[in-house]
C-alpha cells in the first residue's frame, strides 16, 4: 500500500533520445576550390559549422559541416569528423581543409574578415587539440595492452624470467619505434613511444651514419694549454661525435678525454653531439682544443695508464680482426676488456695483465709490419702568445684583446721580436689598422664639422634660441628664433626686454638681467650684441651716456672750455695743455681756460684789467682768487702768476719763469744757488727732516 502523498508508480518510459549536437560556431566563407558544387545565388556564400555531441565512453565527438546558404535552402554539402581531416591556415583570410582518407584535392575557403577568420581558427584549433588528446589516450591504453597480448607475465612467474621478458619487450618496442620513424608510420611510432614512456624506458636516440655525408673532412685544430699553443689537422667525418673525437685525439696524441675541452663556433661542445651539428662540414673548418691540467681534471696517473693501455689493446685487437688492414679513421674504441682474457665481468684490468696480453698478441710484430702511426706529441716549435688573465685562453702575440672573452691584453706584455704572424693574423692586423684609420677619419670629420659650426655661430651677431622659452623679465612664451642666447652666460631673454635693459642702463657695461632668489648673474652683454639689439639712434645715445659717465668717474678728467663742446680728456701731471679733438681749441690746464697766443701771466694780467669792465672776466678773476684763498692755487714766488697743482707730486714748476716750487710750503724748492742748493728753499729731507707735516716726501 502506497504512503499518502506518494506518487503513483509510472509506466516504464521509453529510452530518452540522444541530445542534439551543440553548435560551437558558424561562419560565412567563399569556396575557392574545388568548383564541383552547383552555382550559388548572387552575393551568397557557404557556411562552415563546428558542432560537438556526446559519444561513447564519456568522450565528445567534434564534427565540421559545410552547408549551403539559407537563400539556397541551407542543406548540408558535407560533414566530417575532426579526427578524419587536416585543417591548415594558409593566410590570415584563407584556410585549407583536407580529408585524410580521400584522394580529392583540398578545399580552400576565403573569409570575409580577418578577425572572424582568427576567431574561427581559435575554436577549431582548440577542438583539434582535444581530439588529439583523446586519440593519444586511446593509443596509450592500446599500447599498454601490447605486452599482455604478446604474453603477459603472471604473478607466480620467475622474477629473472619476468625481467628478461620485460627487457625483450622494451627492445622490441624500441626496434619497432625506429622502424616506424624510418618508414614514416606516424601511428605506429606514436603507439610505441607511448608504450615506452609508460614503462619509463631509458633510450639513446641517435641518427645512423647513413644520414650524414660520407666524405672525409680535414679539420684544422688549434691546440692550447696554459703555456703553449700549436696547430694540427685531424681527419674526421660528419657523423663523428665529440666523444669519438676525444678518443681519437687520445689514441693519436695521448691527451686523455678528461683534459680535453673542445670549442667550435664559440660553443663549448658536449660529447653527445656530432661535429657537423657545430658547423664542421668542409675541409679547412676550424675547431679549438683547450687542454686542462691533470690536477684540474682530477685525472690520476694510474687511471691514465690504464685507459691508455686499454686504447692500445683495443686498437691492436682491431688490427688482428681486420687481417692487418687498419681503418684510416679513429672512432670510439671498445674500452671494455675481452671476455676471453679470463677477467671477471665488470673488473678493470691492471697494468700487469694488459702487458701480458700485449705480449701474447705480439704487438711489436704487428706494428713492425704496419705503417707508423701519427706522432703522439704536439708539433714543435711552440708558438708564442699571451695568456688571458680572465679565461686563460692563449692568444696570438699581436692580438690587442682576448679572442674568447675580449679582455684587454696585459700592459706589461711585449710581442717577441722574432715572432712572424701568419697570413690570417696579417689580414686581421690589416683590418684593425684600417678600422682605426676609419675611426680616426670619422672622428676628425666630426671635429671639423663641430669647428665649422662654431665658426658659423661666432660669425653670427646674435645667437637665437633653439627651443621655446619663457622670458625671465616679461614671463612671456618666446618662439624659437625670437629670443636671444647671451654668449657669456647662456641665459635666454626676448629681444624687446633686452632692448629696454640697454636703453635704461646707466652703466657703460650692460649687465645680464638674470636674477632669482639665490643668484644674480655677473656677466655682461657684448658690444656686438648691444649694437644688434638697439636701433642706430639708441646706440648713439648709449655711447653718449657711457662717455659722460666715464668722464664723471675719471679722477683726472678735463672738459673743453668751448661752449657746448663735448670734448674732454684725461691728463697726466706732466701735461699742461689740451687740444680739443672736436673744436680744435687749445685749453690751458693750469688756468682752466683757453688763451691761445698768450702765456698764463699775460692771460691773468688781461683778466684783471678786463675784470673792471667785463663781468665774465671779473667772474673768472674772482674764481682764481678764491682758489688761492682755499689753497687749491698759489702765486709763483718769482713771477707772481697764479699756478695750480692738477694732481700728483708736491714738486711743481711755473710755466712762465720755470721756477721749481714746493706746493706744501708755497715757496721755492731750492736756495739762491739753484737746483741742489739747500741753504734756502723748503730744505726737504735735510738731516732727515721733512719740509712740512703734509709733505708727501716725493721731492
Amino acid at each position: 500500500m502506497a504512503l499518502p502523498g506518494a506518487p503513483a508508480p509510472a509506466p516504464a518510459a521509453a529510452p530518452a533520445p540522444p541530445p542534439p549536437p551543440t553548435v560551437l560556431m558558424t561562419v560565412r566563407v567563399g569556396l575557392v576550390r574545388p568548383s564541383r558544387l552547383p552555382p550559388l545565388p548572387a552575393a551568397a556564400a557557404l557556411r562552415l559549422q563546428l558542432s560537438v555531441e556526446p559519444a561513447a565512453g564519456g568522450q565528445r565527438r567534434f564534427r565540421l559541416g559545410l552547408r549551403y546558404p539559407e537563400a539556397a535552402g541551407g542543406a548540408n554539402v558535407a560533414e566530417y569528423d575532426l579526427k578524419d581531416i587536416s585543417y591548415k591556415v594558409r593566410s590570415p583570410t584563407c584556410h585549407e581543409l583536407t580529408v585524410l582518407a580521400s584522394s580529392d584535392e583540398p578545399m580552400v575557403f576565403n573569409f570575409e574578415e580577418e578577425r572572424e577568420a582568427q576567431k574561427w581558427w581559435t575554436i577549431v584549433s582548440s577542438s583539434l587539440r582535444e581530439v588529439q588528446k583523446a586519440s593519444d589516450s586511446t593509443l596509450a591504453s592500446q599500447a599498454s595492452s601490447l605486452p599482455a597480448a604478446a604474453g603477459g607475465i603472471s604473478a607466480d612467474q620467475d622474477p629473472e624470467a619476468a625481467l628478461s621478458l620485460e627487457l625483450s619487450e622494451k627492445e622490441d618496442l624500441a626496434l619497432h619505434l625506429a622502424q616506424a620513424i624510418e618508414y614514416g608510420d606516424e601511428e605506429m611510432a606514436s603507439q610505441c613511444a607511448v608504450a615506452l614512456a609508460r614503462q619509463q624506458a631509458t633510450l639513446s636516440i641517435l641518427l645512423k651514419e647513413s644520414n650524414y655525408p660520407t666524405d672525409d673532412i680535414s679539420m684544422k685544430v688549434g691546440v692550447e694549454d696554459a703555456t703553449s699553443s700549436a696547430s694540427i689537422t685531424i681527419r674526421v667525418r660528419a657523423h663523428t661525435t665529440i666523444a669519438m673525437l676525444k678518443q681519437q685525439v687520445f689514441q693519436d696524441y695521448g691527451f686523455h678525454p678528461l683534459v680535453q675541452r673542445w670549442i667550435i663556433g664559440q660553443c663549448l661542445c658536449v660529447d653527445e653531439r656530432t661535429i657537423s651539428s657545430y658547423g664542421i662540414r668542409r675541409d679547412g673548418d676550424t675547431a679549438y682544443l683547450y687542454l686542462l691540467s691533470a690536477k684540474m681534471a682530477e685525472l690520476t696517473e694510474q687511471r691514465y695508464e690504464e685507459d691508455q693501455a686499454q686504447v692500445m689493446l683495443s686498437s691492436t685487437s682491431s688490427l688482428t680482426d681486420s687481417a692487418g688492414e687498419r681503418h684510416k679513421y679513429n672512432t670510439l674504441p671498445n674500452m671494455s676488456p675481452k671476455k676471453g682474457w679470463g677477467n671477471e665481468a665488470g673488473r678493470k684490468m691492471d697494468i700487469g695483465e694488459i702487458s701480458q696480453h700485449l705480449d701474447a698478441l705480439q704487438i711489436g710484430d704487428l706494428f713492425s709490419a704496419q705503417p707508423k702511426p701519427a706522432a703522439t706529441s704536439l708539433p714543435s716549435p711552440v708558438q708564442a702568445g699571451w695568456s688571458c688573465p680572465k679565461c686563460t685562453f692563449i692568444n696570438k702575440p699581436t692580438r690587442p684583446g682576448c679572442e674568447m672573452c675580449s679582455t684587454d691584453r696585459p700592459d706589461d706584455y711585449v710581442v717577441p721580436g722574432s715572432y712572424k704572424p701568419d697570413e690570417m693574423e696579417l689580414w686581421r692586423m690589416q683590418q684593425e689598422q684600417e678600422g682605426i684609420l676609419q675611426y680616426q677619419q670619422a672622428l676628425e670629420a666630426e671635429r671639423l664639422k663641430n669647428f665649422q659650426q662654431l665658426l658659423q655661430m661666432e660669425e653670427e651677431v646674435l645667437v637665437p634660441n633653439q627651443e621655446v622659452l619663457e622670458c625671465r623679465i616679461c614671463y612671456q612664451q618666446v618662439a624659437p628664433g625670437e629670443g636671444v642666447l647671451l654668449r657669456e652666460c647662456l641665459h635666454n631673454f626676448c629681444r624687446e626686454c633686452l632692448r629696454q635693459v640697454i636703453n635704461y642702463s646707466e652703466e657703460p657695461e650692460v649687465a645680464c638681467p638674470f636674477r632669482d632668489d639665490s643668484y644674480a648673474c655677473g656677466s655682461h652683454l657684448q658690444e656686438r650684441e648691444i649694437r644688434a639689439l638697439v636701433s642706430p639712434e639708441e646706440y648713439r645715445r648709449f655711447l653718449e651716456r657711457s662717455l659722460v659717465l666715464a668722464e664723471r668717474r675719471s679722477q683726472n678728467s678735463f672738459h673743453c672750455k668751448t661752449t657746448d663742446c663735448r670734448g674732454w680728456c684725461i691728463y697726466e701731471d706732466s701735461v699742461n695743455e689740451f687740444r680739443c679733438p672736436i673744436c680744435q681749441a687749445l685749453n690751458c690746464l693750469l688756468c682752466k681756460a683757453i688763451h691761445e697766443g698768450k702765456n698764463c701771466r699775460q692771460y691773468q694780467d688781461d683778466l684783471r684789467v678786463q675784470a673792471q669792465n667785463d663781468a665774465a672776466a671779473r667772474q673768472t678773476n674772482d674764481m682764481l682768487q678764491t682758489l688761492v684763498q682755499i689753497g687749491e692755487a698759489m702765486h709763483c714766488p718769482t713771477c707772481l702768476i697764479i699756478v695750480q697743482k692738477k694732481d700728483g707730486c708736491d714738486w711743481i714748476r711755473c710755466t712762465v719763469c720755470q721756477t721749481e716750487i714746493c706746493w706744501v710750503t708755497k715757496g721755492p724748492r731750492w736756495g739762491p744757488g739753484g737746483p741742489g742748493d739747500t741753504s734756502g728753499g723748503c730744505r726737504c729731507n735735510v738731516n732727515g727732516q721733512r719740509c712740512h707735516p703734509r709733505c708727501q716726501n716725493c721731492h
